[in-house]
Parts: structure tokens; C-alpha cells; sequence
């Protein structure tokens, strides 16, 4: 009973944290008639200025530069240059004060965010597994997958073997977090979940983070052949030198600089 009554009290307030959210209105409102998405997803940022508040330095003043389509962009910088902030006006979950983020030419800002996020997905460092089968967790980012898909995605990820030798396999419940796999398996698999979805362009926000030096360096390796094909943002404090960008930038400033080494 007292372990019946524990379990229900922990529902209730995931139950509360579940309206919360859904009664939290879009951080950007959607225009009134918004554009169709585009063809091309190439994106670029011009001018860019914003800030998190009025009171607050601008974490980006002037912020230039382009992602063309199936490059890879690695950017760099320490904590508190905008990395993270970027990812967030990409994905419209806000919007800058001066300047324009266009993909394929179209303004962001005339898009609906539920189409922009159908384009451009955001893998970020805390990416969690939630305390149900791999298969849900992956169908998270494409409900109608079929098994066969899911297996792609977990062999693109370099972690469909180990699923494999799981007694349930796909069924393998995940325990709340990924408790029930290494943390560089559990960051393969919310990877794998990223590669399912349709999105052209990834944004990585610090996917190896937290991992040991060896599993670091795995991991990022892996991502050049699991995203081929795609655009990829990859943000980082720095490079190991398995990442294989086409283009390194700094963020100084609130400005993006190529990187000099």
C-alpha cells in the first residue's frame, strides 16, 4: 500500500507538470496566415539581434551566417556565448529583436512553428529516455514507423546490435532516463530517434555530453555517416578532430568568426 500510494502520488504530479505544459501558450505566435514551407532548407541568419530580456545584454548583436544545404557546421564556444540560444530562434521557440532567419529564402517568422519543426530538429545535450520500450521513445519522432524503420535508425546510430541482443529487443523497456542502458547507448538511441525524424537540418546541441573521453570520441565519430545526407549544426565547446565539419565558426561577441585553430 504505501508503495501504491508513492507511485500514485508521482502520477498525479507528472499528471499536473502535463496540463501545465499544455496550457502553456507557443513561445512565438503563429502568424495569422502562415507561408508554406519551402523546398530548399537552406538556412540563413542575417543581422540577428536578440536578447532574453530588455534588461539583459543581447546574447547575439549582428549574427551572420549560412548553413547551406547538407553542409555541417561546427560551432563553438564556451558556456554562455548563445549556443544553446541559437537552437531556441531556429526552432522559433524565440524570436530576435532585430534581423531575419530564413530557410530555403522564406522568413521563419511566416512559418508555422509545427511545420518549421517538421524541417529542423533539435537534438539537445539532456535529450532524455522516457521509462517505456525503445520502440516508443523512437516512435516519439515518427508515430507511424514501422519496426523496420526503427531498426535503421538504431544500425545509422551504431546501437542496433546491442538492441538486438536484448532479450525483448525493440520491446526492451528503457527505465526513466535510459537508466537501463550506458549512457553512450542511451545517447545512441535518442540520436536514432533525432534520424527518424524528416527534418533536413539537425541541430546537435553538445550530444556528447557527459560521456567519457573514449565514448566522446565514438559517438561524434559516428555522426558523420548517421546524418549524411542532412544539414547538421553541431554545437560544441570544441572539436576532438572525428567530427569532420565543412565549415568550423566561433561565437565571440554575439557574432559568429571562422575559426582560426
Amino acid at each position: 500500500m504505501p508503495r501504491a500510494g508513492a507511485s500514485l502520488a508521482a502520477a498525479a504530479a507528472a499528471a499536473r507538470r502535463l496540463f501545465d505544459a499544455a496550457d502553456t501558450p507557443e513561445p512565438v505566435p503563429d502568424p495569422a496566415n502562415p507561408a508554406a514551407l519551402p523546398k530548399s532548407h537552406a538556412l540563413r541568419l542575417s543581422g540577428v539581434v536578440f536578447a532574453w530580456a530588455p534588461d539583459r545584454a543581447p546574447v547575439f548583436d549582428g549574427l551572420d551566417f549560412d548553413v547551406p544545404e547538407g553542409a555541417r557546421i561546427a560551432l563553438l564556444g564556451p558556456s554562455g556565448t548563445g549556443k544553446s540560444t541559437l537552437a531556441a530562434l531556429l526552432l522559433k521557440f524565440a524570436a530576435p529583436q532585430a534581423g531575419r532567419i530564413t530557410l530555403g529564402g522564406t522568413d521563419i517568422a511566416t512559418l508555422a512553428a509545427a511545420d518549421l519543426r517538421r524541417r529542423v530538429a533539435w537534438l539537445t545535450q539532456d535529450a532524455r529516455l522516457f521509462d517505456d520500450s525503445i520502440a516508443a521513445n523512437l516512435r516519439l519522432a515518427a508515430p507511424e514507423a514501422s519496426d523496420a524503420e526503427l531498426w535503421r535508425a538504431l544500425d545509422r546510430a551504431q546501437v542496433g546490435d546491442v538492441v538486438r541482443a536484448l532479450p525483448e529487443g525493440l520491446e526492451t523497456m528503457c527505465g526513466e532516463g535510459g537508466t537501463r542502458f550506458s549512457g553512450g547507448q542511451a545517447r545512441r538511441i535518442a540520436l536514432a530517434r533525432a534520424l527518424l525524424s524528416p527534418a533536413s537540418v539537425l541541430i546537435l546541441d553538445e550530444p556528447a555530453a557527459g560521456l567519457d573521453a573514449d565514448t566522446e570520441r565514438a559517438f561524434l565519430a559516428t555522426l558523420d555517416e548517421a546524418t549524411a545526407g542532412r544539414s547538421v549544426i553541431l554545437i560544441l565547446h570544441r572539436l576532438l578532430g572525428v567530427e569532420r565539419p565543412t565549415r568550423i565558426l566561433r561565437l565571440v561577441g554575439g557574432r559568429a568568426i571562422p575559426a582560426t585553430g
